[in-house]
């Protein structure tokens, strides 16, 4: 399993060097994460601000917009990567005269297509069920963990993630990990006075 495991890590890496999609994947991550984290987030505050606080609401619509985002994310990312990539293949074979079905362009191609629609539908997903946590334990024993601190716990851990999301964007860009942190945590807290100050909600 594990030989297999390494096999396809292998292979997976010779893929998106070949058909150069690393810096395109780590864009799809990132951008994706943001979006589900802020919109999360946006639920949650929505929910306690016009008092509908309700932990089987939240993790309902929560569930609802992850499984919103990540097909339209998927989808999206495959028929846009689908269309560039083949766009590219043919380009290829018309300036060599021959098809290139059998290289491993034409492979390396196939596979990235799938992989950053699979990045792209899953990275707002997994913030947004992290987000929820807290209200599932709440759910599954009150007495152990209370709505209030749900609450709590749910915004800790969201704008937690727009805080690495933050410094994996400064490592990325080589720069000042703790300004691109942040950043990306300003940018949350300013969703959260936004809809103070609306008081918009679900």
């Amino acid at each position: 399993m594990l030989r297999r495991i390494r096999r396809f890590r292998k292979r997976a890496r010779k893929y998106f060097s070949v058909a150069g999609a690393a810096e395109l994947s780590r864009r799809y991550f990132v951008m994706n994460s943001f979006d589900g984290a802020l919109a999360i987030l946006g639920v949650v505050m929505g929910a306690y601000i016009t008092g509908k606080a309700d932990a089987h609401l939240i993790i309902n619509s929560g569930l609802g917009l992850a499984l919103a985002t990540g097909i339209s994310g998927f989808v999206g990312a495959f028929l846009s990567e689908k269309a560039e990539r083949s766009r590219k293949i043919k380009e290829i074979e018309e300036s060599i005269m021959m098809e290139i079905k059998d290289s491993i362009i034409y492979r390396a191609s196939k596979f990235v297509t799938f992989a950053l629609a699979v990045v792209d539908g899953i990275s707002p997903a997994l913030t947004i069920f992290l987000t929820l946590i807290p209200f599932m334990i709440h759910e599954i024993s009150p007495s152990a963990l209370s709505l209030q601190y749900a609450m709590v716990a749910s915004i800790a851990i969201n704008l937690s993630t727009l805080a690495l999301l933050g410094i994996y964007l400064g490592k990325i860009a080589s720069a000042n990990r703790l300004k691109y942190s942040l950043l990306t945590v300003a940018m949350g807290l300013a969703i959260v006075a936004i809809l103070f100050l609306t008081g918009a909600g679900v």
